[in-house]
């Protein structure tokens, strides 16, 4: 039985006459009526309506009727494209096929259009909508109008609309290879004005009438026989008409798209060693998209589009495809909300103690989200101004980048204030503690505080892996202490691990989600637990590399053995990224909280005695390589024999140490167990939570859903938890 409830996007269509024109039929694509605030999608019914209309008044102009088309939308939405909550349930993915070749077939019949068609997106046009833009012969935007692009391979599908076939004919070959492969793994879409600068928007304009007006102006310009216009990207690449949108087979054109294909990255990496590197990690769409560019030329439209929309069919019913759109949605839910959060107390004036590299980057999120006076406090006053000219210097980067304007930045930047004096932080509703992660130092600055703040002031600590009960055991009101974990670089990384105790109140938690929802971060709660979420799991991850090593396995092979799950880095260049110490320091923790589960890697200590790194960069390699320090210390033998099993079993069948698949087996059904216990024990509420947070803070691939979609399409969680997190939605591992 279905469980999609299509919300069906109307066509509102009027008559407009304009005096260069003529008589204009203008498609408005609106939500349904009583739910403006939706935006208007495409779902089977709506792209009934959509093709139906445009083809509505192409039969008029046919007729004689009406001298142009014009198609925009309502709001700050143009067509928000295809409504991605039809793909979890799998009555609506058998419609793909069905909207696909309504899709194509409109994409065919505009070409031999009797008028001239225009686009004007007042707003968001992504994906579907934006395919639908593609359709006409002119584009214009608002010039404030933003998230213009086709994120669609990000989403495990591809452009299945025309998308992958005509872009490269509006904006030249480099740019769309661009916009359909890479632009998805970096969450980038076009605003109006980067739209104008690559040709994908004509000219910008600030309303319908005006558009136009361009729109007559253009058409001008342009007269009838212009068959090739320059790309944006260069007088030397032509883009093909919009009667012919392919490529010939030998021609300039394809040659350049050829040439995108195999372009490099800034890793070094080309294009299409990238795209096959993905589908070997189960993300295939890449790859499609780009075969189906590299059959482009030479093709006919009607054929390129046919295989198209074969892939697209193909890819909508992958497991990357479910894992990727689950991913989304759970992206889209977890965003920070618009509403203060419920019950949250008013902060007025933040207090941070510390004034190191992270308190000082807590200090700056804290000034720019909040817009509050923020004093820093550390016991040593040069220390102390010291974190305040660093925090000042974040704000700083942020109006270099172009993120707030000078002005704004000064202000911000004068919000902030550093002190040696404890006593200035009285009257702070909130303060933040940022030491050295030794808990009796965390105590002491919380005992300090609490003689100085009033009783109902927030303690927040940003521990990653200290109790924060037993931080608070021995102050007089326990219920105002919380935890906001925040992770590095706090700029940058956009996960706050929110830590209530049995003892925090409704309102410190409330207080302290509200904070982290104007710092515009994304909230996890997690209870009161050894490693929290997101270092609980990464290190069982950590753990069982550092074991195999411990127990005599090559290096290299180790480094290589979880590629397939598609994480960022590879765990050794991982362990250089955390800090060797701070990555011993929280294996000992979390083994004699958790037991052995965990592993206490002699061999990890080692490398911290030596200050020796586990990797390094080399020219021409896409990953940092092993040092051969590593072989050199675990290959010893001393690890091994001194207690390589210590705080973990280490080893696989046969006494061999686990590598290879054996190794991403360990890891994987590791990881289901250990998800499996934080569920259990209320660690963290939802499964949900725990991918939302191994994807924004441990960087775990979207393609995989994060993690839990994975263990159950590959058989992990059976064998690991003995049960699937998500039943029988992630069932088998087809493109695994």
């Amino acid at each position: 039985m279905s469980t999609y409830t299509e919300h069906v996007t109307r066509v509102i269509t009027e008559d407009v006459d304009h005096p260069a024109l003529g008589t204009v039929a203008v498609l408005t694509f609106a939500p349904p009526e009583g739910e403006e605030r939706r935006p208007a999608t495409l779902g089977p019914q709506s792209i009934d309506a959509v093709t139906g209309a445009i083809g509505a008044a192409l039969d008029r102009a046919e007729a004689g009727e009406v001298r142009a088309i014009a198609m925009t939308g309502t709001g700050k939405v143009f067509l928000a494209g295809a409504d991605l909550s039809m793909f979890a349930d799998p009555s609506a993915v058998d419609r793909v096929e069905e909207m696909t070749r309504a899709a194509h077939g409109l994409q065919v019949r505009v070409r031999a259009s009797a008028v001239p068609i225009l686009a004007h997106l007042n707003g968001v046009a992504p994906g579907g909508g934006l395919e639908v833009a593609l359709m006409a012969d002119v584009r214009t935007a608002v010039p404030g109008a933003r998230g213009i692009g086709l994120p669609e391979t990000g989403l495990g599908i591809l452009p299945g609309w025309g998308g992958t076939t005509l872009l490269q004919s509006v904006v030249g070959p480099e740019v769309a290879v661009r916009m359909i492969l890479e632009d998805p793994t970096r969450d980038r879409l076009l605003s109006a004005a980067q739209a104008a600068e690559v040709g994908l928007v004509d000219a910008l304009a600030e309303d319908l009438s005006s558009a136009l007006d361009e729109f007559a102006a253009i058409l001008a310009a342009r007269g009838d026989s212009a068959e090739v216009v320059d790309a944006a990207d260069g007088p030397d690449t032509a883009v093909v008409s919009h009667a012919h949108p392919l490529p010939a087979a030998d021609s300039a054109e394809a040659d350049a798209l050829r040439d995108a294909l195999d372009a490099p990255l800034p890793t070094g990496e080309t294009r299409r060693a990238w795209a096959a590197r993905m589908e070997g990690q189960g993300a295939p769409a890449t790859a499609r998209a780009l075969e189906l560019l590299q059959q482009l030329p030479g093709s006919e439209l009607t054929e390129a589009l046919a295989r198209e929309a074969a892939a697209l069919g193909q890819l909508a019913r992958s497991d990357g495809a479910k894992a990727s759109l689950y991913s989304a949605e759970m992206l889209r839910r977890g965003k920070p909300g618009r509403t203060p959060v419920d019950g949250a107390r008013e902060i007025t004036r933040v207090g941070v103690a510390g004034a190191g590299l992270m308190a000082s980057q807590i200090a700056a999120q804290l000034a720019l989200g909040l817009r509050v006076p923020v004093v820093m406090r550390d016991l040593d006053e040069d220390i102390a101004q010291k974190g305040l000219a660093g925090a000042r210097d974040v704000i700083a980067q942020a109006a270099a980048r172009g993120s707030l304007d000078e002005a704004t930045a000064t202000e911000v930047a004068g919000l902030l204030s550093a002190t040696a004096d404890v006593a200035e932080l009285a009257g702070c509703d909130l303060v933040l503690e940022a030491v050295p992660e030794v808990l009796g130092i965390k105590k002491s600055v919380f005992a300090e505080l609490e003689g100085v703040l009033e009783a109902d002031a927030l303690l927040v600590t940003n521990t990653s892996s200290l109790s924060v009960t037993a931080m608070a055991e021995d102050l007089q009101h326990p219920q105002r202490v919380v935890g906001l974990h925040f992770f590095n670089p706090v700029a940058k990384m956009p996960l706050v691990e929110v830590i209530h105790t049995d003892a925090t109140d409704e309102a410190t938690l409330a207080t302290g989600l509200e904070v982290v929802r104007r710092l515009g971060k994304f909230a996890v709660q997690s209870a009161d637990a050894p490693g929290f979420i997101v270092n609980r799991l990464l290190f069982r991850v950590l753990g069982e590399v550092l074991a195999s090593l411990d127990a005599g396995a090559d290096p290299d092979e180790v480094n290589a053995s979880l590629d397939p799950i598609g994480l960022p880095m590879r765990p050794l260049a991982l362990l250089d990224l955390v800090g060797h110490a701070v990555a011993d320091h929280v294996g000992q923790v979390l083994v004699a909280e958790l037991g052995d589960r965990f592993h206490a890697s002699p061999g990890l200590s080692a490398m911290v005695e030596r200050k020796a790194h586990f990797t390094e960069k080399r020219r021409g390699s896409t990953q940092p390589v092993v040092s051969p320090v590593v072989a050199e210390v675990f290959g010893a033998g001393d690890a091994a024999k001194d207690g390589g099993a210590a705080g973990g079993a280490s080893m696989g069948a046969g006494g061999q140490a686990p590598v290879g698949e054996a190794l991403l087996e360990r890891v994987l059904e590791g990881l289901a167990e250990e998800i499996a216990l934080m569920l259990d024990a209320g660690v963290v509420e939802r499964v949900e939570d725990v991918d939302l947070a191994l994807i924004l803070g441990a960087g775990f691939p979207r393609h995989r859903g994060g993690i839990t979609p994975y263990l159950d399409s590959s058989g992990a969680s059976q064998r690991g938890a003995g049960r699937t997190f998500h039943g029988a939605r992630f069932g088998s591992a087809s493109d695994s």
